[in-house]
């Protein structure tokens, strides 16, 4: 195995097992087994967990931005918002036996605190200012697109911690029809007073 699959097979399962059974709960052997790499050629790429976790979320925030890059190819920011909405139906069913990757790990560091939790936050972070800007876009003053934006991805990551705990992917599938209700029906490009 080349070093680069090396590196990419460990981050790989870093993230899966992170998200799967916790980040506190996961031990470097346990991603050099998934991996299928030795344990001792681990620490030749990551010295610590922590180390792990950063590439973990550097990746996990390249695949985020790529797929709305893809989403800036539409038209008008309500198409993208509506299609970022739809892309939520993408894995209910690892994300009703899991939890969210990026809020799940979240909160699990958050509890931590420190620098692993200022570094799992920068996805989600990343995702809720992609959301404001399009709401900007809209025409929402920068109170208002900001209260919106925490508004989806609230639901988003409230209805996917309901999917989890009752094992019910309905959750998050009612939400997403929810959100592109609301979305389909917000007024755009209107003069809006200053609040």
């Amino acid at each position: 195995m080349l070093k680069a699959d090396k590196w990419h097979s460990l981050v790989t399962a870093a993230g899966q097992l992170f998200h799967r059974q916790g980040y506190e709960q996961t031990s470097l052997a346990d991603i050099a087994s998934a991996a299928q790499v030795p344990l001792g050629n681990v620490y030749y790429y990551f010295k610590t967990r922590d180390e792990l976790l950063k590439a973990v979320v550097e990746e996990r925030l390249k695949a985020s931005r790529a797929k709305r890059a893809a989403l800036e190819a539409l038209a008008s920011p309500r198409e993208r918002l509506l299609a970022l909405v739809a892309g939520f139906e993408e894995g209910v069913e690892e994300n009703t036996a899991f939890g969210c990757p990026m809020g799940s790990l979240c909160q699990e560091t958050n509890k931590q605190g420190g620098e692993a939790a200022s570094e799992a936050a920068g996805p989600l972070r990343d995702v809720l200012e992609w959301v404001t800007r399009q709401f900007r876009a809209m025409g929402f003053r920068e109170k208002e697109a900001r209260e919106n934006a925490a508004r989806l991805i609230g639901a988003r990551q409230g209805s996917t911690l309901l999917a989890n705990t009752f094992k019910d992917p309905q959750y998050i599938r009612m939400e997403i029809v929810r959100l592109k209700e609301w979305l389909s029906a917000l007024p755009a490009n209107k003069e809006r007073k200053k609040t």
